[in-house]
């Protein structure tokens, strides 16, 4: 598989090659290979003798990625986005992109809510971050409340899509 993504504002080239749990690849001139392995929202690489752990989590068209100590936002550039996704899947589970603090909770449940819409609001490393819908539905459950310390990948939201 190969991307062209936006890695923290900069455009990048990516090719992946996965068998099992055995992974190459390229992300722009540098060449990585290991092994992966899940562990609930967090994944285990092994890069010859060093271990990584990563977080990932998708919000809408973006993947955060925590990962050696570093946070990067990632996103397929637009020709990618623009290319024939518009079919893509979409999400009731809203979870946090990052570690924070939940300074608000927009929804209650029952409520509609349409693409977009602001549900919780975040606050990580001194910036307000807003989890939204990623497309329309019914709030089904809010699993945090205002003050909650939440985890990247922790689940927020939950939504019955229309």
């Amino acid at each position: 598989m190969s991307l062209h993504l936006t890695i923290d504002g900069e455009p990048v080239e990516v090719t992946l090659v996965r068998t099992g749990d055995r992974f190459e690849a390229r992300v722009g001139e540098t060449a990585y290979a290991g092994t992966l392995r899940r562990h609930g929202e967090t994944m285990r690489l092994q890069l010859g003798d060093r271990i990584v752990a990563a977080t990932v989590v998708r919000e809408r068209d973006e993947i955060w990625v925590a990962l050696d100590g570093e946070i990067y936002r990632c996103a397929a550039a637009a020709e990618e986005r623009d290319g024939g996704h518009a079919g893509a899947a979409h999400s009731p589970r809203v979870t946090a992109p990052m570690p924070g603090k939940v300074l608000d909770v927009v929804v209650r449940e029952g409520q509609t809510v349409a693409a977009g819409d602001p549900l919780v609001v975040l606050e990580a490393m001194k910036m307000e971050t807003v989890a939204s819908a990623d497309a329309a539905g019914v709030v089904r459950k809010v699993h945090v409340t205002a003050g909650t310390l939440v985890e990247p990948g922790q689940l927020l939201v939950e939504l019955e899509l229309s």
